[in-house]
């Protein structure tokens, strides 16, 4: 009888002891082994198969006493890697509770475990923070940067009551439509008093989403652990209880070791064609498998001859393999049928109008064969026929409408100049149509392909700002060649003058001998002479044309000399060897400023390059920035870009 006295008063000393020393609670699931990912990308090579493994709540596991088959034959030579680095992407929604009962030192002991766990999580792995008190917020989406977790840990504060079952509700559907390891890790401290779901509905949220919770419960007075512990339970998870703040860190740090234990299996498969295979793994009482798609591998086939010295080798290709392959486009393959048949449809009607349609004009008017005798010098490429505005009514009602308008707001004169200046064949009211109808249809590609009705509107807005840069920059293309080619140009109507020749034949040699655009803007100089216009007016509608301050002074100078008189030939040397000078002198500045302009062109375009490397390279590094204040922390980056881009130009853009 004393024998066995002694033998429970050592038993409640051990229950007692293990009481003090273990001051959190844990119970967990099922003991379970679950196959995570199938890996045949190497199967080419002898069927090399990779598997991950999940193993869950067991105890004192063995590898060695794993078991692997395929399709229901076991295979002997296995490799398993239990410290490996794999490849699967795992989830994790940190819900923590910030209800007024978590106020003071349990919310700032949550937030240090919350912390130190987010600082340990694996690179590849992506955390999620939901919080919840009367209401729940998802305030940080699925991240792989843990810094952005951890700031929005470190600003979280007390507020409302406890809706424990709405947290899970909205935490299991973050894993909707996603790929990653579904994992959730719920931390509380009381009973649930403001939730609309019930804790069935909770449950079957998770259950739906297959996510695996994990439970932390900080017992308080107004604590009820059944809950959670169902839940935990119920999604084969952990459910881990304490009383002390202290411990929460440990208990984070049981679960950081229980979602890290994973282990790779290698094995080498006999299946050599393409197929579905069973592959298949045990331990002990626990079983998982996994239907897969194999591709197959080449087997080689050997026959010997006859003297056995010899042999020949013959490789078996295994059969093509049918993938279904999922469109990422935004409409069906259907509609993109009828859009592209329609496209060619109006392409074809456009071209047999244009190439064949009626132009309501027989041949040239009596006036316009009066008119071209005056233009000797006119260039034999320039066609009579009309343009495409003129054939078609729709057309040219449109580029009367935009005509109209731009001289209402009194921009017609400016568009006309712009494009006269960059010799661009069209009135004011077929560019401006051209324009818009183009940033239209751009605008509505980009719409339709990214189905955002924003990012069609920045798209139009951008077609719109590029084709008035694009006109812009052909004009002061053809600006810079004309002032370039002015000196030789003076210098020849000087000599033509020191030759006696007058004044008119000096500007049609001009226009028979300089190069383009110098030529045409003189030819049509003489054919405005022609028409009875004066020879100072003609020249001064060359400077219009092409906005050239330059010309200005030849214009003045030549006006001058026929009013006062003198030697206009000294003058044009004068004026040519002038403006020599200055062409000298800004070659010689745009050489020195060479460096800072380059300078702004690889600082302006080294952000964006950085960005591109990332998001080809690493694009869930990049998530943060295009989410939340990131977006903010973008656009004022991108603003102060611009103006360092804007102001690096001006620095080395000097006015001679």
């Amino acid at each position: 009888m004393r024998k066995y006295q002694r033998l429970a008063a050592l038993c409640l000393s051990a229950i007692v002891l293990l009481g003090f020393a273990a001051p959190a609670l844990a119970q967990a699931g099922e003991d379970e082994i679950v196959i995570v990912d199938v890996d045949t990308s190497r199967y080419d090579e002898d069927g090399q198969v990779s598997m991950v493994v999940e193993v869950r709540n067991v105890e004192g596991f063995d590898p060695s006493e794993l078991v692997v088959t395929e399709g229901g034959s076991i295979i002997n030579d296995i490799e398993v890697d239990v410290d490996s680095q794999t490849s699967v992407e795992v989830g994790i929604v940190l819900a923590i509770d910030i209800s007024l009962s978590m106020q003071n030192g349990p919310l700032e002991a949550a937030k240090e475990a919350a912390i130190e766990f987010v600082n340990s999580k694996a690179d590849l792995d992506s955390i999620a923070l939901v919080t919840f008190s009367s209401e729940v917020a998802v305030v940080v989406p699925f991240t792989t940067t843990a810094r952005t977790v951890t700031q929005a840990i470190a600003d979280l504060s007390p507020t409302g009551n406890t809706s424990f079952y709405d947290a899970v509700v909205v935490s299991a559907d973050l894993y909707d439509r996603s790929e990653l390891q579904p994992h959730m890790i719920v931390l509380t401290d009381g009973a649930d008093d403001g939730s609309t779901a019930s804790l069935e509905e909770a449950i079957a949220a998770a259950e739906a989403n297959e996510v695996r919770v994990f439970g932390i419960a900080l017992e308080s007075d107004a604590f009820q652990g059944g809950p959670l512990q169902d839940l935990a339970v119920s999604t084969n998870g952990l459910y881990l209880s304490t009383t002390d703040t202290a411990e929460l860190s440990s208990l984070y740090s049981q679960i950081q070791r229980e979602l890290n234990n994973k282990i790779t299996v290698r094995f080498q498969a006999s299946e050599s064609r393409a197929t579905t295979t069973d592959f298949a793994i045990s331990y002990g009482s626990l079983r998982d498998n996994q239907q897969t798609e194999v591709p197959g591998f080449v087997l080689p086939n050997v026959s010997a001859t006859g003297n056995g010295n010899a042999s020949t080798t013959a490789a078996t290709f295994a059969p093509p393999q049918s993938r279904l392959i999922e469109s990422t486009l935004p409409v069906s393959a259907d509609t993109l049928k009828i859009i592209g048949v329609a496209g060619v449809g109006v392409a074809a009607m456009l071209i047999m109008f244009i190439l064949f349609g009626s132009t309501g004009d027989n041949g040239p008017s009596e006036m316009s064969r009066r008119l071209a005798q005056f233009e000797r010098n006119r260039p034999a490429a320039e066609d009579d026929s009309k343009s495409i505005f003129s054939r078609f009514a729709l057309l040219r009602n449109l580029s009367r409408t935009a005509e109209e308008a731009a001289e209402k707001r009194g921009l017609l004169n400016s568009v006309n100049a712009l494009l006269e200046q960059s010799n661009i064949a069209l009135k004011p009211g077929e560019a401006i149509a051209s324009a818009l109808g183009l940033s239209i249809l751009i605008g509505l590609i980009v719409g339709a392909l990214t189905q955002s009705v924003p990012f069609g509107a920045v798209a139009f807005v951008v077609a719109v700002l590029l084709a008035y840069a694009t006109v812009a920059f052909v004009g002061r293309r053809e600006k810079t060649r004309f002032e370039n080619q002015l000196p030789d140009t003076l210098t020849l109507l000087a000599t033509s003058l020191r030759a006696g020749y007058s004044l008119l034949q000096a500007v049609e040699a001009v226009a028979g001998e300089a190069p383009q655009p110098t030529a045409r803007e003189y030819a049509r100089a003489i054919a405005e002479i022609r028409l009875g216009r004066q020879v100072v007016d003609a020249l001064r509608g060359i400077s219009e044309r092409t906005q050239s301050n330059d010309f200005d002074w030849v214009v003045i100078a030549i006006e001058i000399q026929r009013e006062v008189g003198g030697n206009l030939a000294e003058v044009l040397n004068t004026v040519a060897e002038t403006m020599l000078q200055r062409n000298r002198l800004r070659r010689e500045v745009k050489a020195m400023t060479a460096e800072g302009r380059l300078s702004a062109i690889i600082l302006g375009l080294m952000p964006f390059g950085v960005l591109l490397a990332i998001q080809t390279f690493n694009p869930k590094y990049i998530v943060p920035l295009f989410e939340g204040n990131g977006r903010f922390i973008l656009a004022g980056g991108l603003v102060s870009m611009l103006i360092g881009f804007y102001w690096s130009f001006r620095i080395t853009d000097i006015k001679l």
